[in-house]
């Protein structure tokens, strides 16, 4: 039985596909089955793909007849039957030995759940620099997901390999901003999460002004606008059941205040002393 799935959403990838599904093809763990599917792409994503799959065995492409956005990492997700689960973005790319580092690491710490190695952010420009959002969380599920939130800075472990019941149970109910974060937060109620020490991924970095932009789309009620984690936070203590202690709700409410101050300075500057005054209060309280 193949061991792991590696799910690719795709959305006018045309530029770095390629580079990314070679990555994948070169990795050291050959043991998988990559499932590449597009969400409607204006580009040439969707023949880049087929050709890549008629060429591999292992690659299967979906197109999908409308438009899912976040809707097609669930999809991906939900058609893995192997024991592993990986999610792939369309411009990242690995080295060779990504997959098997990571599935060496969980295959000797059965309590883990998720398994990466350290992640280096590149600029169009060239410039890099490594990120410490994978850094290893092996504390009771109240440590880790307030730690988690406390060093919040980027997401890249959702890009690990998880144990695919896990990843499964994770992933939000429903689509909603920071989707990501609540699938990396509630994995963690199930187990530790551990790091390779040595930088085996790389991403092309989105500037953060971008994903500021997506709150809009995703959050039609102008309280969860103003507050753009509202909803990960309800999809986290209500359909995810995390530990509702003091520790993790504290921790949550310093992210879901700091996401309010930059949605404010982008959209309603005015507003930012008002802002500013509550990030204070709380901070003081």
């Amino acid at each position: 039985m193949t061991r792991l799935t590696i799910g690719m959403p795709l959305y006018n990838n045309a530029r770095t596909i390629e580079r990314a599904v070679k990555s994948l093809q070169q990795q050291t763990f050959g043991d998988f089955r990559l499932l590449m599917s597009d969400d409607g792409s204006t580009d040439d994503t969707p023949a880049i793909a087929e050709r890549l799959a008629a060429g591999d065995s292992r690659l299967t492409f979906t197109r999908q007849p409308r438009n899912l956005n976040y809707g097609n990492f669930r999809y991906v997700l939900s058609r893995a039957e192997t024991p592993l689960f990986a999610f792939a973005a369309g411009d990242d790319w690995w080295l060779p030995t990504y997959m098997e580092r990571c599935v060496e690491l969980l295959d000797k710490n059965p309590e883990a759940v998720c398994a990466t190695t350290r992640t280096c952010f590149v600029y169009e420009d060239g410039e890099s620099f490594v990120t410490p959002g994978t850094v290893a969380l092996t504390g009771s599920p109240e440590e880790n997901i307030a730690k988690y939130f406390d060093l919040y800075y980027e997401n890249s472990r959702m890009y690990g390999v998880f144990r695919t019941g896990v990843a499964k149970r994770a992933f939000p109910n429903g689509d909603h901003y920071a989707y990501d974060v609540t699938f990396s937060a509630a994995s963690m109620r199930e187990g530790v999460h551990l790091e390779y020490p040595e930088v085996l991924m790389h991403r092309e970095i989105t500037p953060p002004e971008r994903y500021i932009e997506y709150v809009r789309r995703d959050n039609g009620w102008w309280l969860t606008r103003f507050f753009p984690l509202l909803p990960m936070t309800w999809s986290l203590f209500v359909e995810k059941r995390i530990p509702r202690t003091r520790k993790v709700i504290a921790a949550l409410l310093n992210v879901n205040l700091l996401q309010h101050r930059v949605y404010v300075e982008r959209f309603h500057p005015r507003l930012l002393p008002l802002s500013d005054k509550l990030l204070r209060w709380f901070s003081v309280h």
